[in-house]
């Protein structure tokens, strides 16, 4: 089943196009990568999806579920982020308030989708534990979480809303390596046990390879390339692609070094 999907999405400030979308769907279940170098079009597009680009000429079809997220209200828009569809930004730890507890940030965000009381406290715990987090975590400050913490409370945040669809713009990207996949692993999971649509933003090809289904490739606003990620990182047909994959650093193998070098 489809969650989301775009039709011919043009994003545009006065005569320059600054992303094109002929089409893209995600399913429940499926995570799909957009990927290229910084100031292609990737977060654009996926701000897009929420109504989130202004200042902007936007024009195309974007279903959010049954919603057109560019003809809807701004009610109807409030409505659906968050308990349709959840975005998990680059740096969570900027968007929460310091001033907040994560419990009392969790409640509020739940109760303007009408989540209030003892059910309010059921969903926040429930949305930790499902990204392998103590309930404790809620009574914290932001300032006490690591980075990890905070952006599996993100993820957290939008289970806790009821969120079939997840929009993740490089979530990764200010983590280290083992924090890095410890959040990957999370939402390998919740797609697969719970059929979340994942779409996800990222410049790191060689992450995107342990988790997308499919991969989207975009260059300057356009996309070049779309397809399997099995078959993009395999067989790559843009020139660009194949640069980006060319780029991804590789460590030598263990026989490549010389027995007995020093570092």
């Amino acid at each position: 089943m489809t969650l989301i999907s775009v039709q011919d999405l043009v994003v545009r400030i006065g005569d320059r196009v600054i992303a094109s979308v002929p089409e893209l769907d995600v399913a429940a279940g499926e995570c799909v990568a957009i990927v290229g170098e910084s100031g292609s079009g990737k977060t654009t597009t996926l701000l897009s999806m929420l109504g989130l680009v202004h200042g902007a000429d936007v024009s195309g079809r974007i279903t959010v579920g049954d919603v057109d997220v560019l003809t809807a209200s701004p009610a109807r828009l409030r409505e659906i982020r968050g308990s349709r569809a959840a975005l998990v930004m680059q740096s969570p730890q900027a968007a929460l308030n310091p001033t907040m507890r994560l419990g009392t940030l969790m409640r509020r965000a739940l109760a303007r989708h009408g989540v209030k009381g003892a059910d309010a406290r059921e969903r926040a715990e429930e949305g930790v534990r499902a990204v392998l987090l103590d309930p404790e975590i809620l009574r914290r400050y932001p300032h006490q979480v690591s980075g990890g913490q905070a952006q599996r409370f993100a993820i957290a945040l939008a289970l806790a809303l009821g969120a079939q669809v997840v929009l993740a713009d490089e979530p990764t990207s200010a983590l280290d390596v083992t924090v890095q996949a410890e959040v990957v692993a999370v939402l390998r999971r919740l797609r697969d046990e719970r059929g979340l649509a994942v779409l996800l933003v990222s410049h790191d090809l060689a992450l995107v390879s342990t988790i997308a289904d499919r991969v989207v490739v975009m260059r300057d606003g356009a996309v070049v390339e779309s397809g399997s990620a099995a078959e993009v990182f395999a067989r790559p047909g843009d020139p660009y692609t194949r640069e980006l994959i060319a780029a991804v650093p590789a460590l030598p193998e263990p026989a490549d070094f010389d027995e007995g070098e020093g570092p």
